[in-house]
Formats: C-alpha cells, structure tokens, sequence
C-alpha cells in the first residue's frame, strides 16, 4: 500500500532534510522516496503539518487485563496513536503483574491496533519486591526491559541480583527511585505549600536516597539501570555525576513535572495528585536543565488511568495518576520557550529508542516508516468528547490546547481523532 505525506515540512535533526518542505512516498511500510513529484491512491496533504519521526513512550499503564474499566490495549493505543506514539513501553502493574512468558505473550501478540507495544516485565513476583521473576524466560518471550513498575525495586538483594542477571542478554532493569517509609501516606511534595495547606509531603530526600543507594549497587553489580520519572534538583546532579562517572544509568522525566509544580496542588483537585509528586519551580528547572544538557534521556508520558471512584474524592483519599498521552504534545509546544524542538526530539524519538534497543528511524529513504504527524499551531478543546482514552483523570480537561497530532505512520496511516 502506498501513502504519500505531501508538502510536509520535516522535522527529524538526524535526516538530511531536517526542516525542509518535501513529498514522502510511503510503500510497503518503507519510506519509498523523499522528493516531488511522486503519486499515491492516498494522498495526505501535510501543508500545514510537520513530521517527526515516531514518538516512543517509556512507561505507560494500558491496564489490560485486569483494570480495563480504566484502559485497556485498544483504547490505549487509540489513545497512543492521539498522542502522536508509533511504540509504547507497557508498565507491569496489571493483574495479573506481567510476570510469566504467556503474560508476555499476550502483550506482544495485540500490537495490532496501530501501535507497537512493548511489555514491560515484573523484576518481583507481584511487584512485591520479594522474590526474582523469571528474567531470562521473559527475555526470551519478548520482554523489553524488567521493572516493578510504581513499585520501587526496595529490596537491595533483589536489585543487585537482577542487574547481575541482566548483563547475560545487555538487559535493562527500571527503576522507580523511592524510599517506601519516607514516601508513606504521603500525598504532595513536602515543602512551604505542603505546610500552607496541612498535607503531609514526601521530601526530595525519599528519592535521592533510592537514587544514590541504586547508583552504589550499579557501580558494584554493573548492568544497565534507568531511573523512571526523575524529579528533584539534586537526583539530576546525582545522575549528572554518575554519567561522568561512566556508570551504564539513563533517565526519564514525567511531562507533567515539566509544566507542573506543587502550586498547583492549593484548589485541592485530586487530577493533581501524582506520583512522584510535582515537586517545587527550582526542581522543575532543574528538570527542563537536565534536558538541554543531556543528563535527562527522555520524557514520558506516565499515563496512568484511574476510575471516578479512585479519583473523585477528597485529596488525601484519591490515587495517584493522569492521564498524560493524548495532551503530551500540546505540552511539548508549551515547553518550546524553555526547550528546544530538537532537544524534545531527541527525547522523544531517538535516546527512547537506544534505551530499548530498537532500531532507529530516520525520515530517510529505506527507512522504516514510523512518522508523527502534528499541527503545531492547531487549537483544540481537550473535552470528553474526544477524549480517547476511558478515564478522564486530567487536570487539562475541557481547556483549549495548542499544537494537535493529526494521526501516525506505522507501517500505515492511522488517523487522530476529530480531524476536520
């Protein structure tokens, strides 16, 4: 099948026609030729659009099986494929966890929605941080990288022994770098709006303990080790220095803790209300610095669905968790004063892919397909209406947006919703 993207302006800084304005001939889920010219039965006109290559999603909860009255594989790549995602990396915590070669199996054998997805597998039977999985027959069945997930790998036998076993395929093992006591019944970050408002607060300190403690057992076990959802000042600092170190450790950072800080907890909306915790203005610079200055490796979205019964209630009694994909991008346009497209890319697109080791894609000819298409300067209502995921757990909901991906190229075209 033959798709042409027309008067597309290019985005991709890695490709020779980074910024340009060109036809590209898509056939047989290959990019067939870049150039005018060229004719298709489908034809896209991309006039006002620009095309990246892929967007890659680290750590997303599609839910499925077990929660999927809250998401599961079919809504979460449609709404994957809003967001602007050709590739998803699925966390474990289903039920059941993701934690045998069938759980897997299953995983792998329903990317048929237009988005790939990638299982995650369980480091700890149930994430319970208790006893090792099964790490090399979930390798062998197809598991991209092992994690507990919103559990933090807290046992230091456990982690050790993981990183150890991970070295036999270059593995990577994910981690949620938190210290379980001092992050308990906690519900915001611990600082002067923490204190306004009568919450208790996790400190930075929950995290950067967990950070240094891991950092140790890598520097002993050696392994390959990312930090999922990084978000204070000083764990950038850590990671900074373990870099130059030379030690093998990446990280992620949530979108929302791009944009969001604890302030915006004082109204008391449980949409807010997210782990980790948005922490203060200082750790979110430090963040966006991070970035710039390639400490951070990639941004996620952290789409974690929650129910109306999990999620309206008082502060201290909802869950943790927003929905983060189909609103990532507009994000992303928000954040282009203080970051640059090409270091958003490079977030996005390229570092996810060589955490994972997937190939790379290059908006070059015989490259595989794999094409965001977005509207950067596209206004939008984020309302429920086209919403696409099952849960409605956004602070953004029912506020206008601007920036909007029109659909992915995966193989094929796969349209956004309410394209008009």
């Amino acid at each position: 099948m033959k798709v042409l993207l027309s008067n597309a302006t290019i985005f991709d800084p890695a490709s020779k026609f980074h910024q340009k304005k060109s036809d590209i001939l898509v056939e047989d889920g290959v990019i067939a030729r870049i150039g005018k010219g060229q004719s298709a039965k489908k034809t896209i006109d991309c006039s006002d659009k620009q095309v990246f290559p892929g967007f890659v999603d680290l750590f997303a909860h599609f839910n499925d099986p077990g929660f999927e009255h809250k998401e599961d594989l079919a809504s979460g790549s449609k709404v994957a494929i809003a967001g602007g995602f050709t590739d998803v990396l699925l966390a474990p915590n289903n039920q059941p966890v993701t934690e045998t070669k069938s759980d897997v199996e299953y995983l792998r054998s329903r990317s048929d929605y237009g988005v790939d997805l990638w299982p995650m597998a369980a480091v700890s039977e149930g994430t319970e941080g208790e006893n090792l999985t099964e790490i090399l027959d979930l390798h062998t069945a197809g598991a991209k990288a092992f994690s507990d997930g919103t559990n933090s790998i807290w046992n230091t036998e456990l982690l050790l022994k993981a990183l150890q076993y991970v070295q036999k395929f270059d593995g990577l093992i994910i981690n949620r770098p938190k210290d379980k006591h001092l992050s308990q019944h906690t519900h915001m970050h611990e600082g002067v709006v923490s204190t306004l408002i009568g919450m208790k607060g996790e400190p930075s300190i929950s995290e950067e303990l967990a950070i240094q403690r891991d950092l140790d057992i890598l520097r002993y076990a050696g392994g390959r080790l990312h930090f999922n959802q990084v978000s204070t000042e000083k764990s950038v600092k850590l990671i900074r220095g373990a870099k130059k170190e030379g030690l093998n450790v990446t990280c992620d950072v949530g979108i929302h803790h791009l944009v969001f800080t604890d302030e915006h907890i004082v109204d008391f909306d449980s949409n807010f209300k997210s782990d980790p915790p948005f922490r203060s203005e200082k750790d979110r610079k430090s963040l966006i610095k991070g970035l710039i200055d390639g400490t951070v490796d990639a941004i996620v979205s952290a789409h974690q669905p929650q129910d109306p019964e999990n999620k309206e209630l008082e502060f201290d009694l909802a869950a943790f968790g927003l929905i983060g994909l189909q609103t990532f991008y507009p994000l992303l346009v928000s954040l282009e004063a203080e970051i640059s497209m090409e270091d958003i890319i490079k977030a996005i697109t390229v570092n996810p892919r060589k955490i994972l080791g997937l190939a790379p894609v290059k908006i070059e000819e015989g490259y595989p397909a794999k094409l965001t298409l977005a509207m950067p300067n596209h206004s939008w209502t984020y309302n429920q209406r086209i919403n696409q995921s099952k849960s409605e757990n956004s602070p953004l909901l029912n506020q206008q947006q601007t920036g909007k991906i029109f659909g992915i190229v995966n193989g094929e075209f796969y349209e956004g919703p309410d394209n008009v």
